[in-house]
């Protein structure tokens, strides 16, 4: 004799019990929709976050490079010696700006070289078309030369990498600056060959033709030959000549 409780359930019954015990499989379908949903969520905030931490990166990179030049060009290019080729009035100045490079002479910055006056040029080299540099190359000068030397073979110095254009712009302050200020003006380039140029803007390019750096440096005023020359006034005081 079996007692009621002991009594097997029915097939419907515990099917329905089962039912109200278990999950369905339409919920572990949308379970699982939502763990993928949630996990290309967090996938795709990691992924910004990455890119966020490389964008900041490559600005303070970029920030950290762009201060390095400025002193660099101001304690090196601001160091420009406006010699001449003979020490005789009239004679030309060592110096040719262009709109794309730069020749000078210029003492060696201790953390270069040994001491000395060297002949430089800043330029971009372009002989890696995939790897664009700004460069600075020197050669030693020779006193008995006439003529700016040839910088084929010069020993080149990286300055920044991917430039692939250098824009440069000399401000000419005019024949009379301190009477005259109105008369100044910035050009392309450099011809006037008994003087030199005020302030040096340097402006560089990247691959994308994208402004990455823009800097300008004060030169040295260029005395003549054979004058008293007034740093304040910028001009010559010749002997007889009123002031």
């Amino acid at each position: 004799m079996k007692w009621l409780g002991q009594m097997p359930c029915p097939p419907a019954a515990k099917t329905a019990r089962l039912a109200q015990s278990g999950f369905t499989l339409i919920e572990i379908v949308a379970a699982l929709v939502l763990l993928a949903l949630l996990a290309s969520v967090l996938i795709g905030i990691v992924g910004n976050a990455e890119r966020s931490v490389a964008a900041a990166t490559r600005a303070q990179d970029g920030a950290e490079q762009a201060l390095r030049l400025r002193q660099f060009f101001r304690e090196h290019l601001g160091g420009m010696l406006p010699l001449r080729w003979r020490r005789e009035l009239g004679q030309p100045l060592r110096f040719e700006g262009r709109s794309d490079r730069v020749t000078y002479l210029a003492p060696v910055l201790s953390h270069i070289a040994e001491g000395g006056v060297m002949w430089w040029r800043l330029e971009v080299d372009q002989a890696q078309a995939d790897r664009p540099r700004l460069v600075l190359r020197r050669e030693s000068q020779d006193p008995e030369s006439s003529e700016i030397p040839d910088f084929s073979a010069a020993e080149a110095i990286v300055l920044a990498e991917d430039i692939a254009r250098l824009v440069l712009r000399y401000f000419d302050p005019g024949a009379n600056p301190v009477d005259e200020p109105e008369s100044g003006r910035w050009v392309a380039s450099w011809e006037e060959p008994s003087r030199s140029p005020t302030a040096l803007e340097i402006t560089l390019y990247d691959r994308n033709d994208q402004r990455v750096f823009s800097t300008i440096v004060a030169l040295q005023i260029t005395p003549a030959v054979g004058c008293n020359f007034d740093f304040q006034r910028l001009r010559c005081l010749l002997p007889g000549v009123a002031r």
